[in-house]
């Protein structure tokens, strides 16, 4: 069978991004695919927008806002009911692609048999000279950070070699079958991830390569959906998420490095630049995240 590629887009009132995000990947003229777009409750009219620009996209209004890992795997099983697709492209709306997107992303499935997952090369949207993401993510487990590849870097090619990465889930394909066996994106990281990062290793773990593709580049607004500000609530979350992710694929080292560590490093930091802002309540969060965890354990 040919593979049968659909593009998933989640919007959340950010109706004009989403319409440029469209007029990119709409100009793709190969491989075929078609493209759904899951909106998350919008109050701007952004389905009407796409009905009335792009009549051949299937936009879909959902009532309430799912958030990023519930609205995805929505969205993936609307869009398996509507198109039985082989591929799934998962499409941050705050990007722009380039024309050789969806066929850079499918084509180290063609070629290997055991790739489950590809990863895009992205710059920046504002300075489309730097990386944003040269590869995929890398983890510190000692400091509890995640970071892409290649993050800032003058992209001089330096990461144009398909290479085995951990993906994102902005601008990634999976095979459909895998996804569905792998029960989607886990829905214990909403609203605040890191629900791509642990897909990406679960995949892994269950024998399959997860591949960056350079050849598949896209410019990346770096939005933020949720608002700015590290307020209390998504402290608390981040933090709580960050402990469920060490301990389900950190390995007994890397936990005992964070608890010693990290942990202490992070409290100091974070204690330094939240309390000189004068959010207390940032502070207040992370340590309520780790309670939370240990609570319910």
């Amino acid at each position: 069978m040919p593979p049968k590629i659909i593009v998933i887009i989640l919007t959340y009132n950010q109706r004009d991004m989403t319409l440029d995000c469209l007029e990119t990947v709409l100009a793709i003229t190969a491989p075929p695919f078609q493209v759904l777009v899951w909106d998350n409750g919008s109050s701007d009219g952004t389905v009407a927008a796409i009905q009335a620009a792009y009549p051949q996209v299937y936009a879909h209004f959902s009532q309430e806002n799912l958030g990023v890992a519930a609205g995805r795997n929505a969205a993936a099983t609307l869009a398996t009911t509507l198109f039985d697709p082989t591929h799934l492209l998962f499409l941050d709306n705050d990007m722009l692609v380039e024309p050789n997107f969806v066929g850079g992303l499918l084509q180290p499935f063609l070629d290997r048999e055991r790739v489950g997952q590809t990863q895009a090369k992205l710059r920046f949207m504002h300075d489309r000279e730097r990386l944003n993401d040269g590869g995929g993510g890398r983890i510190n487990f000692l400091l509890g950070q995640i970071t892409p590849v290649g993050y800032n870097e003058i992209d001089r090619g330096q990461h144009d070699t398909i290479k085995p990465c951990l993906s994102c889930g902005g601008a990634m394909m999976v095979r459909r079958d895998l996804f569905e066996q792998l029960g989607g994106f886990d829905l214990i990281f909403n609203p605040f991830g890191p629900e791509d990062m642990d897909f990406s290793l679960r995949l892994q773990k269950a024998g399959y390569q997860a591949l960056y593709a350079p050849q598949a580049v896209a410019y990346h607004q770096v939005s933020h959906t949720y608002g700015k500000g590290y307020t209390e609530h998504y402290a608390r979350h981040k933090s709580r998420h960050w402990f469920i992710f060490l301990r389900r694929h950190g390995t007994l080292g890397q936990k005992l490095a964070f608890y010693l560590v990290g942990i202490p490093y992070l409290a100091l930091r974070i204690l330094i630049r939240e309390g000189g802002r004068g959010n207390i309540k940032a502070v207040r969060g992370l340590a309520q995240g780790m309670v939370d965890f240990f609570r319910q354990r």
